[in-house]
């Protein structure tokens, strides 16, 4: 579970170049504005997985193989692993 902290933008100016150390690898920091969210600051590995979940969502070739991969694990249509590499090494 991630850990959120909140801090105002003063603060988060003030601590511009700590601020990694101050979220860790599994924190979100929540900058206010007179009280008010204006921004997050999250870790780049769950940027990184934010931008690719969201081109995959954007992507309706890549969502129609999804749900059918998902479909063929909910019907137990499985390959191995030998047989799926020896199917793309045709």
């Amino acid at each position: 579970m991630r850990t959120i902290k909140q801090m105002s933008m003063v603060e988060a100016r003030k601590l511009l170049t700590s601020l990694p150390g101050v979220m860790g690898s599994d924190g979100t920091i929540e900058v206010t504005r007179r009280g008010k969210p204006v921004m997050v600051l999250i870790p780049y590995e769950l940027y990184e997985a934010l931008v690719e979940t969201i081109d995959i969502m954007g992507d309706p070739e890549m969502m129609n193989m999804l749900k059918a991969g998902i479909r063929d694990l909910k019907n137990k249509k499985m390959i191995s692993w030998e047989e799926a590499v020896k199917q793309i090494e045709l």
